[in-house]
């Protein structure tokens, strides 16, 4: 038999009462000025250690018992088959080198989460959400677009036209492509570039096209752009960015929510930074298309290199250029060009693998 003594709470008023509480077999007795129960101590619930705060052992009536006896605390613990944990726990938090140890596995799972959670549940979520909900966040993004950063495109009607048709073939020879469109705009702040909305949207500028040596190049990177759409990547990087919301679309469902990310997806769009796996999983899909279509993957190494030399000059026309850098970088969505040609260029062996210029 053990007891211990300590401050007992009825759970009606604030008053508290000195008592003992004494351990009989199965049964916790407490005994007090003019009061006395019993309770069966599986029924108890008694609080793990917490460094110097006072123990609490609350009964199933709402009454409650603070004491200071470590060792009883335990001892019930013990009886009810626990504690183990909770005792291994509280020598973790008493020890330095325990503590940092922790704190370097919080950390650990926290970048574990960032790096790898946050991006699944994004590719979760993006995939999930509706082909009507996807349908309205590109025709809302493109609404958005065009009062920040686009006007009507100049190109003359002949040329739009082709493009159009060369697009429409692609359409056709892509099975995924379908209900894909192209539209064209132009940008000053943006110069050459070709973004991608949901729902199959590839918006093209006339800089791109006019920077292009050869419908082969323009083909190269609606196809890249393609691959974004396919995968989702303007989604994904919303949501990941928004991590909140993605939680909560991911876990009750309310994928409809979403539609408020409609906000964020023109500046998700014109300024950021796609990650390498997403850049990856797009030049592949530029890649296997060229190979489909035998043209030299050259021509695509070609168009990325001289967006990559107008980004650069444009970088490069004085302060007042810097200012709208977020808008004009092109590539900040496309890091890594010159590593991205290497890769495609070095396996870019059968059909379609370069044969020149």
């Amino acid at each position: 038999m053990s007891e211990a003594r300590g401050l007992f709470y009825d759970g009606i008023s604030s008053a508290q009462t000195a008592v003992t509480l004494v351990v009989e077999g199965s049964k916790l007795r407490v005994r007090g000025e003019g009061m006395e129960r019993t309770y069966l101590i599986t029924e108890v619930t008694v609080s793990p250690r917490l460094a110097t705060v006072r123990r609490s052992i609350r009964f199933p009536d709402g009454a409650l018992c603070e004491l200071s006896d470590e060792r009883f605390a335990d001892g019930l613990l013990h009886r009810q088959g626990r504690g183990r944990s909770s005792a291994a726990l509280h020598r973790w938090e008493r020890s330095l080198p325990r503590a940092l140890v922790a704190l370097v596995l919080t950390v650990a799972v926290i970048a574990a989460f960032v790096t790898y959670g946050i991006p699944a549940l994004a590719r979760k979520a993006a995939f999930a959400i509706p082909p009507s909900t996807e349908e309205s966040l590109g025709r809302e993004g493109l609404a958005l677009l065009d009062r920040m950063v686009f006007t009507p495109s100049q190109l003359p009607d002949a040329r739009r036209r082709e493009l159009t048709r060369l697009f429409a073939r692609m359409t056709r020879e892509l099975p995924f492509a379908g209900g894909y469109r192209i539209e064209f705009r132009r940008s000053d702040r943006l110069g050459a570039n070709a973004l991608a909305l949901p729902s199959g949207i590839i918006v093209v500028t006339d800089g791109l096209v006019k920077l292009a040596k050869n419908d082969d190049e323009i083909a190269a990177v609606l196809a890249h752009e393609m691959g974004h759409v396919r995968n989702r990547h303007a989604l994904r990087h919303v949501l990941q960015n928004s991590a909140t919301g993605l939680l909560l679309a991911t876990i009750t469902g309310d994928i409809t929510s979403v539609t408020s990310l409609s906000a964020g997806l023109p500046t998700a769009l014109v300024d950021a930074r796609f990650s390498r796996e997403f850049e990856v999983e797009a030049d592949d899909a530029a890649v296997a298309y060229l190979h489909g279509k035998r043209i030299p993957l050259s021509r695509y190494a070609d168009i990325l290199a001289r967006l990559e030399q107008d980004h650069q000059r444009r970088a490069g026309e004085g302060e007042d250029r810097k200012k709208e850098r977020s808008l004009s970088d092109y590539f900040s969505t496309h890091p890594a060009t010159d590593e991205r040609i290497r890769r495609f260029m070095a396996n870019g062996d059968g059909a379609g693998a370069p044969t020149g210029r």
